[in-house]
């Protein structure tokens, strides 16, 4: 049996490497026992329940006679770490089971990615010294297979599993732009900022792209089109990391709010005679972010932005409510 069909198609990579892994260490005592042996830490003693998807956690070890809970955080692309994750599932533990030791571990694409995350949470002010924080690779845990013993009716499963993430991993690796240390902060910020703009405008159709010096979100299906760039300096050979993305804290950065009339736009009829005069005029003002020109269709302005994430999530996803809310105001205003 081959479990190829896990990690194809649209199924999400990281569900389904996180499915694999629960699978291994509900259902195969060998594979948990050479888990902790990797972690260089002994197994709780008592009864192991394992759950999937549980209040975001990806995987959760639950042992109830030793008190023990142990939060596995797995990640098969680089651009898939996110600033505090770790921390914020460890507050969420603490405050549901405040006394129970917890193990917070990160299983990462490669031995490098996911340590400053694991630092975070161990300089955190809500940190107990009794409680631990540990960080294996995919490639650690694939180990297993060259120990595993053929006669196991499992083998088979278990390295075709192995083999599909390191694939997976590997192909990630090979990215253009691949998310890693200053480009996932941005990318954390755009998707919060992102994920704002999701809950104040229900039923409308948002997509995001990312290029090599900016982060976009943009609306879709609209008669105008709204878009908001996270830009930013990047280095002049690949893979282009990020200038003045230092830290978290210090976030240096330009928002471009911008907005023009769609394909579907162009056949509203007095939308389009009203867009013509906006043309002619050549320039905009949208109250709370000052006048945008119009440069080629598009009408734009360009705000400057220092500060830390927290700060941007919130620069973001205001701009980004005022232009979208005025791009309906606009195409209202026509009809």
């Amino acid at each position: 049996m081959k479990p190829h069909f896990f990690f194809q198609g649209k199924l999400s990579r990281e569900e389904s490497a996180s499915a694999f892994l629960a699978t291994l260490l509900d259902q195969h005592s060998e594979f948990r026992s050479f888990f902790y042996k990797s972690l260089k830490i002994d197994e709780p003693a008592s009864q192991c329940l394992v759950s999937i998807e549980q209040k975001e956690v990806d995987i959760r070890l639950e042992y109830p006679a030793a008190g023990v809970i142990v939060l596995i955080e797995n990640k098969v692309r680089p651009g898939a770490l996110q600033v505090n994750q770790l921390v914020r599932y460890y507050q969420q533990e603490r405050a549901a089971n405040a006394n129970a030791r917890i193990i917070s571990i990160m299983i990462s694409p490669s031995a490098g990615s996911g340590s400053s995350e694991a630092v975070r949470l161990t300089k955190h002010k809500d940190f107990r010294p009794t409680d631990a924080v540990l960080k294996l690779s995919w490639r650690d845990l694939a180990e297993y297979c060259d120990i595993i013993k053929d006669e196991d009716p499992s083998a088979n499963f278990l390295k075709g599993g192995f083999a599909s993430i390191l694939k997976i991993i590997d192909d990630a690796a090979q990215e253009k732009y691949p998310l890693t240390e200053g480009r996932i902060v941005l990318h954390t910020a755009t998707h919060a900022a992102l994920a704002e703009l999701t809950k104040a405008f229900p039923g409308m159709r948002l997509g995001f792209w990312r290029g090599k010096d900016l982060f976009n979100i943009y609306s879709m299906g609209c008669d105008i089109t709204a878009f908001i760039d996270l830009i930013f300096r990047v280095e002049s050979a690949a893979p282009y990391a990020p200038l003045d993305v230092s830290d978290p804290q210090k976030i240096v950065a330009t928002i471009r709010t911008q907005f023009t009339l769609s394909a579907k736009g162009r056949r509203n009829h007095p939308l389009r005679d009203e867009w013509s005069r906006l043309c002619a005029a050549g320039e905009y003002e949208i109250p709370g972010l000052g006048p945008h020109k119009l440069s080629g269709r598009w009408f734009k302005k360009e705000a400057g932005f220092s500060g830390n994430i927290a700060e941007l999530e919130r620069e973001l996803a205001e701009r980004a409510r005022i232009v979208i809310a005025k791009a309906n105001e606009l195409q209202r205003l026509a009809c």
